[in-house]
């Protein structure tokens, strides 16, 4: 009885080691997601209203160059360019978007001190970790 105590309170003692990951980690890791996700949001709704652009800009233009309407060609024009900006600005977004994606998988990367019996004794033993941080809720609170 005594041995079965005993034991359960060394356990006790030094599972306090045992964590996945600390609080700074995880808020980082998480402040990375979020706005992975807000860029990623940003830069897709730019390459749609881009390309929209794009294709009404080239429609316009087309047909104020048929029926030779200047006000219809330069809207086309306007829009095209316009559009073209858009979808050119939204590749660098999209890029930083998947490198902050990359930095929260970083950062799930480490090691972790595990208090385990070994033959000195009971000490810390350093082992390499991975850490994994899956969000379950990834819409803003």
């Amino acid at each position: 009885m005594w041995k079965s105590l005993t034991l359960l309170a060394l356990f006790l003692i030094f599972s306090q080691n045992l964590k996945a990951q600390n609080a700074e980690s995880k808020f980082l890791i998480e402040e990375y997601l979020r706005q992975s996700e807000k860029q990623k949001k940003t830069g897709l709704i730019m390459l749609g209203a881009g390309a929209g652009s794009v294709i009404l800009g080239t429609v316009l233009f087309g047909a104020g160059w048929n029926s030779g309407s200047t006000f219809a060609g330069g809207t086309g024009a306007l829009l095209l360019a316009s559009g073209s900006i858009s979808t050119l600005v939204s590749i660098p977004v999209l890029v930083s978007s998947a490198s902050n994606g990359r930095k929260a998988a970083k950062l799930g990367l480490g090691s972790t001190q595990i208090a385990a019996p070994s033959s000195r004794g009971i000490g810390p033993i350093t082992y390499p970790s991975w850490i994994i941080s899956i969000p379950l809720n990834s819409q803003k609170l």
